[in-house]
C-alpha cells in the first residue's frame, strides 16, 4: 500500500451575491464549481509527468530501498542455505499446505491486530511487534554479521599428478576399484589383460593384480566386459567367458563359447555353440552357474561342476526385456545376491531373478516365449551413462554390519537426472525409489554416479561427475561438502587415501587409453555446512538489533524506522524465499495480491492498519521524505483521508511538494521472495540471471505503481508489484532457462 501525502486542501470562497441568491441557485453555483474544479484536476493530472516529478525524490528513494532490501536479502541467503534454515524442510518446500498456512496466518494476525485497534489496545500492538521485530530483526542482523566477518567460500583445488595407463576402463567397482583392459597379441593369437587397481593403486600405477585370457578364436573387434558378483569378476569376450577370484585376480574357471569342428578339407574351423547361436556377450557366475547373454539378447544358464574344470551344460533359455540390448553395452553389471542380477544398460536398467529352470510355454522354441522374471525395471527418459550399486546412505547401520539383502541401487542419465532405488529382499515392495535421490537436472549431462564414503564414517554418501564439476553429496540430506570444477570428458571419479592417511580426489578420462589426475583434498576446500553460529559475529549481530530497537523506541524518526524496516524485511524475505519454491511463492504472490486489492479498495481495512502502525510509529512499513525536514514523529497523514481523490478550485495554487510517501513492507517482501527463490531453486547456472529479470519486473511493477501514486491515493501495490515480479521471472525463466522452471513437483 503506498501513500504520498497531497498537502491541504485550499478552501472554497463565495461572494456576497452567492450568500443573497436562492437556496436552489447557490446549489446550482456550487455544483458549478465542483464541476469547474473537477475539470481542473483532470487537466492536471493530464500532465502526470509533471506531477511524478513534483514526487520524484521520495519515488526514488522508496525505490532504493526496494532494491536494497532484497538485495540484502540474496547476500545473507547462504547463510540459510547452508545452515538448512529452510521453514519447512526440503520437502515441504513443494506442498501447497504450507503456503495455505502463511496465507491463513496473515489473514489472522490482521484481524488480531485490527481488534485491538477497535478496542484501544495500542499498548498490546505496540509492545506485542516490537517483540516480534526484535526477534526479526535478529535474524537479518546476526547472519549479516557473519556474512561480513567470516570466508564462506572454500578454498580451491587443484590436481597435482598425472598418470597415464594403457588400456580402456570396464567397470567401476566398490567405493574405489576399477578393472581395466588391454588387448594384446595380434592376428591368431589376442589376448585379453585385465588389471584390477583399488584405492591410490591407478594414481600410482600400481595394480592389486593382472589376469590374462586367450580371445581367439575372437578378433580384435570384439567388445569385453565385465560383471561384478560376491568375491569374483566375470569376464565375456565373445569367444570365451571365465571368472576370476576378486582379491588375487587368479582364473577360477574358464568356458569356451565356441566349438573347433573339421570340413571335408582337413581344415579346423571355430564355430559358436550349439547351445547358444551366437558369440558370448556378457556373463556372470553365481549359485554353482554360468549366465551367459548372447547377442540375441538372450540368457542362458549353464550349470558349471567344481570337479570338471571348463565343462558347462545349459539348463534353460529366457528372453531379456524388449530394449535392454545388454549385448550391446552396458553401464554397470552387479549380481545383488545368487538369484538376482542388476544390468544398466543405455536405454534401461532392470533387476532379473536368476531361476534354475525354464517355465516355456513351447517346449520347441523356450526362447519366443519364456521372458526373463523381472524385479524392477526403470526406462531412461535419455540414456543411462552410469549406475552402481552398494550399501545406502539412509541405511542406519553400518555398511561392514548391514544386512546383505539390502543396498541401493543409483542411476545417472545424460539429461543431469540422478535417480536412486532402495532394495530390500526382506520387504513387501522389494525395490522402492528413494524420494531424496529424485536429483532432476542435477548437471546438464551426468558422467558418473559412485556410492564412496571419503570420511570413513562407515556410511556411504554420493560422489557424482557432471560435464564440469565433481560433486561430494554426504550423509543422508545429500550436503554438497565438495563441488570441484574439473574439464570435461571425465568418466569417474573416487576418492583414495595415502600412507600418511591423506585423502586425494581422482578423476578419470578414458578411451584407448586411461588418464588419471590426482589432487589432494582437504577439509578447509569443503563447503560450510550446517548452522554458522560463531561467538563474535553473534555477540555482534544481537548488539546491532538490541540498540536499533532501543532507537525505535526512544527516536522513531523515519530514518530509524527505515533502518529496521530494510533489515526486517531482508530478514523475512531470505526466510520465505528459502522455504519455499518458485511456483508456490508465485501462488502466494497471486493470492496476497487479491487479497490486498480487496483490503485496500474494497474493505478498506488495510487503510486502517496502515494508519494504526503510522500512529504508533512501528517499522513495517517504509518512509520516504520528499522534502528537507521532514519528521515521521510529527506524521498525522491518515490513509483513508488520502484514498479519496483531491479536488482543487479553478484557479486555486498547487501544493508543489509532497511530504513523504510510504510503502508497506509486504510490497517489498512479496516481490522479493520470489527474487531469493529463484536464486535459491532453479539449480542452474543462469539462476541469478533469472533473479535479476524477476527484479526488474518488480521495477517496472513499482514504475507503473508511482504513476497512480503521484495522483495523490492510496493504492494497493500488490497487483502491480507482484505481477511485474511474476511477469519478470516467466520471462527471464523462458529465456534462460527453459519451461524447467515450473518443474518442481508441487504437490498438497
Amino acid at each position: 500500500m503506498h501513500h504520498a501525502d497531497m498537502g491541504t486542501q485550499p478552501p472554497i470562497t463565495m461572494s456576497n451575491e452567492d450568500s443573497a441568491a436562492s437556496p436552489k441557485q447557490k446549489a446550482q453555483a456550487q455544483a458549478s464549481k465542483e464541476f469547474e474544479a473537477m475539470e481542473a484536476e483532470l487537466r492536471q493530472e493530464d500532465n502526470l509527468w509533471t506531477m511524478m516529478r513534483e514526487q520524484m525524490t521520495s519515488m526514488l528513494g522508496m525505490m532504493g530501498m526496494f532494491i536494497l532490501t532484497i538485495v540484502l536479502a540474496l547476500f545473507i541467503r547462504p547463510w540459510y542455505d547452508i545452515g538448512g534454515l529452510h521453514a519447512f524442510g526440503d520437502t515441504g518446500s513443494t506442498q501447497i499446505r504450507w503456503v495455505a498456512l502463511e496465507l491463513v496466518m496473515i489473514f489472522i494476525f490482521t484481524a488480531f491486530i485490527l481488534m485491538l485497534a477497535k478496542y484501544k489496545k495500542d499498548w498490546v500492538i505496540k509492545y506485542g511487534i516490537m517483540g516480534v521485530l526484535a526477534l526479526a530483526l535478529m535474524y537479518s542482523t546476526v547472519p549479516l554479521a557473519h556474512m561480513m566477518m567470516i570466508d564462506l567460500e572454500p578454498e580451491p583445488f587443484a590436481f597435482e599428478t598425472e598418470q597415464d595407463l594403457d588400456g580402456s576402463l570396464m567397470a567401476h567397482v566398490g567405493f574405489d576399484g576399477h578393472l581395466v583392459s588391454k588387448l594384446t597379441g595380434g592376428a591368431g593369437t589376442w589376448g585379453d589383460n585385465v588389471t584390477y587397481y583399488e584405492n591410490n593403486g591407478m594414481s600410482e600405477g600400481a595394480p592389486a593384480w593382472t589376469n590374462s585370457h586367450e580371445r581367439f578364436p575372437a578378433g580384435d573387434g570384439d567388445r569385453i566386459q565385465a560383471s561384478i558378483g560376491e568375491g569374483v569378476f566375470t569376464f565375456a569376450n565373445g569367444a570365451w567367458v571365465w571368472y576370476v577370484d576378486a582379491s588375487t585376480g587368479e582364473t577360477i574357471d574358464s568356458y569356451a563359447c565356441h566349438e573347433w569342428q573339421t570340413n571335408d578339407d582337413g581344415e579346423n574351423y571355430s564355430t559358436f555353440l550349439m547351445e547358444i547361436g551366437t558369440a558370448c556377450m556378457l556373463a556372470f557366475h553365481t549359485n554353482d552357474a554360468m549366465y551367459i547373454i548372447d547377442e540375441g539378447n538372450f540368457i542362458h544358464r549353464f550349470n558349471t561342476f567344481d570337479e570338471s574344470p571348463g565343462l558347462m551344460v545349459k539348463q534353460a533359455t529366457w528372453r531379456l526385456p524388449v530394449g535392454l540390448d545388454a549385448h550391446l553395452e552396458t553401464a554397470h553389471v552387479e549380481v545383488l545376491d545368487v538369484n538376482k542380477v542388476m544390468i544398466a544398460a543405455p536405454n534401461m536398467a532392470v533387476v532379473i531373478e536368476l531361476e534354475e529352470f525354464s517355465g516355456a510355454n513351447d517346449p520347441m522354441a523356450p526362447e519366443a516365449t519364456n521372458f526373463a522374471k523381472v524385479l524392477f525395471q526403470h526406462n531412461a527418459t535419455s540414456t543411462i551413462t552410469s549406475a552402481d550399486f552398494g550399501p545406502s546412505p539412509w541405511s542406519d547401520a553400518k555398511y561392514n554390519v548391514a544386512d546383505p539383502t539390502e543396498g541401493l541401487i543409483v542411476i545417472g542419465e545424460e539429461n543431469g537426472d540422478v535417480r536412486g532405488f532402495e532394495w530390500n529382499a526382506t520387504s513387501d515392495s522389494e525395490f522402492t525409489e528413494q524420494s531424496a535421490m529424485m536429483l532432476t537436472g542435477f548437471g546438464e549431462t551426468i558422467q558418473s554416479v559412485r556410492l564412496v564414503d571419503k570420511d570413513q564414517t562407515g556410511f556411504s554418501d554420493l560422489l557424482i561427475v557432471t560435464e564440469d564439476k565433481v560433486h561430494w553429496l554426504w550423509g543422508a540430506n545429500l550436503i554438497q561438502l565438495l563441488s570441484i570444477d574439473i574439464e570435461e570428458d571425465y568418466v569417474t571419479s573416487w576418492f583414495s587415501s595415502d600412507d600418511n592417511d591423506n585423502m586425494h580426489l581422482n578423476v578419470m578420462s578414458s578411451d584407448q587409453s586411461v588418464t588419471v589426475e590426482t589432487g589432494l583434498v582437504t577439509t578447509d576446500m569443503e563447503n560450510i555446512s550446517g548452522l554458522q553460529l560463531y561467538d563474535v559475529p553473534l555477540v555482534l549481530g544481537v548488539l546491532v538489533a538490541l540498540v536499533l530497537m532501543i532507537l525505535l523506541y526512544v527516536h522513531s524518526e523515519w530514518y530509524v524506522v527505515n533502518t529496521v524496516g530494510v533489515l526486517v524485511g531482508a530478514g523475512v524475505v531470505v526466510m520465505l524465499g528459502v522455504a519455499f519454491v518458485p511456483t508456490l511463492i508465485i501462488m502466494f504472490m497471486i493470492a496476497a495480491a487479491i487479497y490486498d486489492a480487496w483490503a485496500v479498495y474494497k474493505s478498506k481495512h488495510m487503510l486502517d492498519l496502515a494508519d494504526t502502525m503510522i500512529g504508533l510509529r512501528l517499522p513495517i512499513l517504509l518512509v520516504a521524505p520528499q522534502e528537507k525536514g521532514y519528521s515521521f514523529v510529527e506524521e498525522t497523514t491518515s490513509m483513508k483521508q488520502t484514498s479519496e481523490p483531491m479536488v482543487r478550485p479553478q484557479g486555486a495554487p498547487k501544493k508543489k511538494s509532497k511530504d513523504a510517501m510510504f510503502m508497506g513492507l509486504g510490497d517489498v517482501i512479496f516481490p522479493g521472495m520470489l527474487v531469493v527463490s529463484a536464486a535459491q531453486w532453479l539449480d542452474h547456472s543462469d539462476a541469478l540471471l533469472v533473479a535479476l529479470s524477476t527484479l526488474i519486473g518488480g521495477l517496472i511493477g513499482y514504475f507503473i505503481l508511482m504513476t497512480y501514486v503521484a495522483r495523490g491515493r492510496a493504492q494497493a501495490g500488490l497487483p502491480l508489484l507482484n505481477g511485474g515480479s511474476i511477469l519478470g521471472y516467466v520471462v527471464g525463466g523462458f529465456f534462460f532457462i527453459g519451461s524447467t522452471i515450473f518443474d518442481f513437483g508441487i504437490s498438497f
